[in-house]
């Protein structure tokens, strides 16, 4: 996102480490066979995407109307302008405050890719419709489809070529500042839930 980068500055500052802790069950007895009988079968756990599986880029789309309608929902209407303006979606100021027309905001909106990409040393970075870095942080996976990016845990699937993200709701019923609500906002536009994100590459124009 072209506007998060001057955003992230607050998030770094508002967003906590949180440490997650895990607790440890008891395992299971081993089966006991009864003698004349089959052994009880264990399980097989189905296949998980292996850790290295989500390295890489991954190419969606920001589409205007999707997006008004995500905030909306969310309650996070105040920031559709750095949304849409900040993303080129719609021509006009990239630091734009308020909307031209609040009634149809989307009026000459286009469509723009957008991509996050992945390293194997932990680095997450996204890039916008030109090919430009907008976005730099790290990110830790947490079993087989949980990944944390900026202390926000989204769940995660990989089918083929393509990559799901489904946030945590971010509670931001305390939030007293414009960068402590944002953080909701944010971690909608990185998962941009419902919409499938392409292996693939945006190169700088």
């Amino acid at each position: 996102m072209r506007w998060a980068r001057a955003a992230l500055i607050g998030i770094a500052i508002v967003a906590s480490g949180c440490a997650s802790g895990t607790t440890s069950t008891p395992g299971a007895s081993t089966p006991i066979a009864i003698s004349g009988s089959p052994a009880p079968s264990t399980p097989t756990p189905a296949a998980s995407p292996s850790p290295a599986a989500i390295v890489g880029e991954w190419v969606g789309v920001h589409d205007c109307q999707r997006i008004v309608t995500m905030l909306r929902a969310a309650g996070q209407e105040e920031f559709l302008p750095d949304a849409i303006y900040g993303n080129g979606l719609v021509p006009g100021d990239p630091e734009a405050s308020a909307l031209t027309n609040p009634k149809h905001p989307c009026d000459g909106a286009v469509q723009r890719k957008h991509s996050h990409f992945f390293t194997a040393s932990g680095e997450f970075g996204s890039k916008d419709y030109s090919g430009e870095r907008v976005d730099k942080d790290t990110y830790t996976l947490e079993g087989a489809d949980v990944i944390v990016i900026n202390d926000q845990r989204f769940h995660y699937r990989i089918s083929g070529d393509q990559l799901s993200l489904d946030p945590e709701p971010v509670d931001i019923s305390g939030c007293s500042t414009r960068e402590c609500r944002f953080m909701a906002t944010w971690v909608l536009m990185v998962a941009m839930p419902g919409m499938a994100w392409t292996r693939g590459e945006i190169t700088s124009s």
